[in-house]
């Protein structure tokens, strides 16, 4: 199940050059926690574009943003591609690969 359906005040945190997904998880048993997604750690920057399986995006972004849709929270920023220029606004839809397992949240099979 996309994440964001079980879960409250959605937000990013930036710090220390990197981009921390920050939120309220529900367990299993209802209980809401706190848990935090490092975001580097799972999306890239492939010429100006978000990338799944990739890495340290905020690095070469600005105007991090999270935009909460009817489709969940989408990550935006403009990056820059292999010539050094910022293409134009990219987004990446989050829990189209992130989901809820009872409390924390997990991307193809790998927990925060």
């Amino acid at each position: 199940m996309s994440f964001h359906t079980s879960c409250q005040n959605i937000k990013l945190i930036k710090e220390e050059g990197r981009t921390i997904l920050h939120a309220e998880v529900r367990r299993r048993n209802n209980e809401m926690v706190a848990c935090t997604f490092p975001l580097d750690r799972h999306i890239g920057n492939y010429n100006g574009g978000f990338q799944w399986g990739g890495h340290d995006f905020t690095h070469s972004a600005r105007d991090i943003q999270l935009e909460q849709t009817e489709r969940g929270p989408r990550l935006t920023a403009f990056l820059k591609g292999h010539d050094g220029e910022c293409r134009e606004l990219q987004g990446l839809y989050l829990a189209d690969r992130i989901s809820n397992q009872d409390g924390n949240l997990v991307i193809d099979g790998f927990t925060t």
